[in-house]
């Protein structure tokens, strides 16, 4: 899921594809080096992509979006397949959108003929021009990741090499509709289940959290692909995960408008300094020991 989340009067761009195509084995890895990324305001990462062995391209990062999409402009330059249609779901409304094959690359993980969604990316080259794509779980998903916000790079750790290095503390992953979410406490030990979004500027929830207190700021508007809206914005925290504690933040409520979500709730992988994603046993560390990245394998 894509959206950000700023001052009074902003705008929450908030985008939640559903797509086609589980994940599958990823590429025994190489020797290459860590891939390097560009963190844009702050919190929004790019990483390179191959797409059809040409590239790379500029792709936004999401760990919050089941399935990968491409700009109208590539799927044409490239001559991409078509693979049917899907439906898009958002916040405030759903369509359906085409879908086409490409084979897929980053860094030494390779996802031959995966079915991604071809869909304009208007909101998201708002961030960068050169963005042509959106990276999501049917790639991700196919291999461990460290994703190093200090750094500014993603590892690709598909045999797992890293995680003996003591990395720290270790939290349960649930998957939710193929998304990625963890377990966290409020101040009354009431607990949250948030799907960690690495495109997600600012925190959201899908429904009422007792607790919580009016913001500062009044509202927002929720933009999507089909409509607008208005959400409030409340003070939620602070949130523990883990051994961790998250100050209070403010978070967009879009209560009754996502009240068949099984989670509840956004939490941007941004407020942390770097996440390693176990994907082969299911779970996250947060913060890992950056040391470990400069050990010798």
């Amino acid at each position: 899921m894509f959206k950000t989340l700023v001052a009074r009067g902003a705008v929450i761009l908030a985008f939640l594809i559903i797509g086609a195509g589980n994940a599958g084995a990823a590429v025994p890895p190489d020797e290459r080096p860590p891939i390097r990324i560009r963190v844009i305001h702050d919190r929004f990462v790019l990483v390179p992509v191959m797409v059809n062995e040409t590239g790379p391209y500029s792709f936004l990062l999401d760990t919050g979006a089941t399935s990968t999409m491409l700009s109208p402009t590539l799927v044409k330059r490239l001559r991409l397949s078509t693979a049917g249609s899907a439906v898009q779901e958002t916040a405030t409304h759903a369509g359906r959108v085409a879908l086409v094959r490409a084979s897929l690359a980053v860094g030494s993980v390779a996802r031959p003929e995966v079915e991604v969604i071809a869909t304009p990316l208007d909101a998201v080259r708002a961030l960068d021009h050169r963005i042509v794509g959106v990276l999501g779980q049917d790639v991700l998903r196919s291999s461990n990741w460290w994703l190093d916000y200090e750094g500014s790079v993603l590892v690709a750790d598909t045999q797992g090499r890293y995680l003996p290095r003591g990395l720290g503390e270790r939290v349960a992953v649930h998957w939710q509709a193929e998304r990625p979410a963890v377990d966290v406490l409020l101040p009354d030990r009431k607990s949250l289940r948030l799907v960690l979004d690495s495109a997600a500027s600012s925190p959201l929830l899908f429904r009422e959290v007792a607790g919580t207190s009016a913001s500062a700021d009044g509202w927002a508007r929720l933009t999507t692909h089909f409509g607008e809206t208005r959400a409030r914005q409340v003070m939620v925290g602070p949130l523990r995960v883990g051994a961790l504690v998250v100050a209070s933040f403010a978070a967009a409520m879009v209560g009754d408008m996502a009240a068949d979500r099984a989670e509840d709730g956004l939490l941007p992988t941004g407020l942390f300094e770097g996440i390693y994603f176990d994907n082969r046993a299911g779970a996250v560390i947060f913060n890992p020991r950056r040391s470990a990245l400069s050990d010798a394998p």
